[in-house]
């Protein structure tokens, strides 16, 4: 599968949602199974994780659109640079490289030293495979209920998402694990 040429438009908008991960240990029941970026669910309810286990991380993938995507598009049509910025409890579990060994780029940082991952700075979109032309990043807890809000957005600077205007967000009210 390829997408389309590097810049063939600029970034309008951007569409991040939860994946349920159907068929896979990670599963979700209370995410929409046929959750994309046409028909995204933007919120989650998710038990801790175990201790030093992601067995209920919760995958965030997304979309940015130029401005001649169509309005029910599912996949990206421009590949940019993006970040996921987390705000509120949990880490960034994994920030996938968008394509391997190749040229692209991806980098989890903890710009407060506490220990947990809050920024997934991504050079471009998955360029193959499952997920390809959509960008992803799964978020864990394993130690504080509350809440997480995820932006996604296009960041030419990779300085986060608060200066930029192509942006969505996804939201994750973690409760305690049951015993």
């Amino acid at each position: 599968m390829s997408g389309p040429a590097v810049g063939a438009h600029l970034p309008v908008r951007a569409t991040a949602y939860i994946r349920a991960d159907a068929g896979l240990p990670t599963f979700n029941p209370d995410v929409d199974p046929t959750s994309n970026c046409a028909t995204p669910d933007y919120d989650d309810i998710q038990a801790l994780s175990a201790p030093t286990t992601v067995g209920n991380n919760v995958h965030i993938d997304a979309c940015i659109f130029g401005s001649g995507a169509a309005p029910g598009a599912t996949v990206s049509d421009v590949d940019v640079p993006a970040t996921f910025e987390l705000l509120g409890v949990g880490t960034f579990s994994a920030c996938p490289d968008p394509d391997g060994a190749g040229p692209k780029t991806a980098l989890r940082e903890d710009h407060d030293g506490d220990g947990n991952f809050e920024h997934c700075h991504l050079s471009g979109y998955q360029s193959t495979g499952t997920g390809a032309l959509e960008y992803h990043a799964r978020v864990n807890n394993t130690t504080q209920p509350g809440q997480s809000r995820v932006l996604l957005c296009y960041d030419p600077n990779r300085d986060g998402c608060f200066d930029e205007d192509v942006l969505s967000q996804v939201a994750i009210g973690w409760v305690p694990r049951s015993s």
